[in-house]
C-alpha cells in the first residue's frame, strides 16, 4: 500500500493493537479476524469501548460465506473485506471510510 501513499503498521495481536492504540492515531484498522491471545472481534469490541475512540475498524477475515459481511457489519465493525484481498475492494472500502 505504500505504493498508492498510505502509510501501513501492523501488529501481531490484538493486545499489541490495544496498546498501539493508547499510543498513537490511524485513520484506519484492518482488524483480522483471527488473532493470537484475543480474536479480532474481542480487539474490536475493546477498542470501540475506550473512551472518545472513533477510528474505522475493517473486518479481515477468511471467512467469505454468504452472510459474512452482514454478520461483522452487525458485530460493529464499520467495515468487512474477505481475504484474499482484492485490491479494489480495499480501494472501495478505502474511499467509504474516506468519504464518512
Amino acid at each position: 500500500m505504500e505504493h498508492e501513499g498510505v502509510e501501513v503498521y501492523s501488529v501481531l495481536s490484538g493486545k499489541e493493537c490495544l496498546e498501539n492504540v493508547k499510543n498513537n492515531a490511524y485513520d484506519i484498522i484492518f482488524m483480522d479476524i483471527m488473532m493470537p491471545e484475543m480474536d479480532g472481534v474481542e480487539t474490536m469490541q475493546k477498542l470501540k469501548s475506550i473512551e472518545g475512540f472513533c477510528t474505522p475498524i475493517v473486518a479481515l477475515t477468511a471467512d467469505a460465506q454468504g452472510d459474512a459481511k452482514t454478520k461483522y457489519l452487525s458485530l460493529g465493525f464499520d467495515g468487512y473485506i474477505a481475504k484474499p484481498i482484492i485490491i479494489d475492494e480495499l480501494r472501495n472500502i478505502l474511499k467509504q471510510i474516506n468519504n464518512h
